[in-house]
């Protein structure tokens, strides 16, 4: 019995070492591979800006326009920003990743946000198949999960402005203060 003993307060206290070892490594782990993500991800969407007339905004001027989405950056941390103009439309294109998922296998959980600057109309939200759209303070906006994939993001954006097209009373309006680093 006392060897027993023994044995199980020696497996307790690997255990116990083990659980803070890795409670310890994560959040770096974390760090290591949000750098990493954001170093692969800026020099793709650096050619997709340019292809499109537009800029890229870094982690520290990384944000949203929509209130609703700012309101979202507690839980989701903006790292990087596309924006352009497509036609009359003012389009930004943010990434943001969850440095904390809970419930999750996942070291880090992204999500993007497409937002298009409106004439202000009432809140509402609008189900498609492929996305919501949601109108809000001058804006339509709707969030996808995953990065931004440089290879879909026009093809989703001209769906969503299309849409937008179709729709009475909806017409393209102003992204606020000065539209930083978008170039004719």
């Amino acid at each position: 019995m006392d060897f027993l003993g023994f044995l199980l307060q020696r497996l307790v206290v690997i255990f116990i070492g083990i659980v803070v070892l890795f409670a310890v490594q994560n959040p770096h782990r974390r760090a290591r591979a949000r750098s990493q993500a954001v170093a692969e991800q800026t020099p793709v969407m650096t050619e997709l800006a340019a292809k499109l007339g537009g800029s890229l905004s870094g982690p520290s001027e990384a944000a949203a326009w929509t209130p609703r989405l700012r309101r979202r950056s507690k839980k989701y941390e903006p790292e990087l920003t596309l924006t352009f103009q497509r036609g009359p439309w003012h389009v930004r294109v943010t990434e943001a990743c969850n440095p904390k998922p809970m419930a999750s296998d996942a070291l880090l959980r992204y999500e993007h946000w497409i937002e298009v600057a409106t004439d202000p109309l009432p809140q509402r939200a609008l189900r498609f198949d492929f996305f919501e759209l949601s109108f809000e303070d001058g804006f339509v906006h709707t969030v996808c999960q995953g990065q931004i994939r440089a290879d879909e993001i026009e093809f989703l954006v001209d769906m969503i402005l299309e849409t937008l097209d179709l729709m009475p009373g909806v017409e393209p309006g102003n992204p606020p203060g000065p539209q930083r680093g978008v170039t004719a």
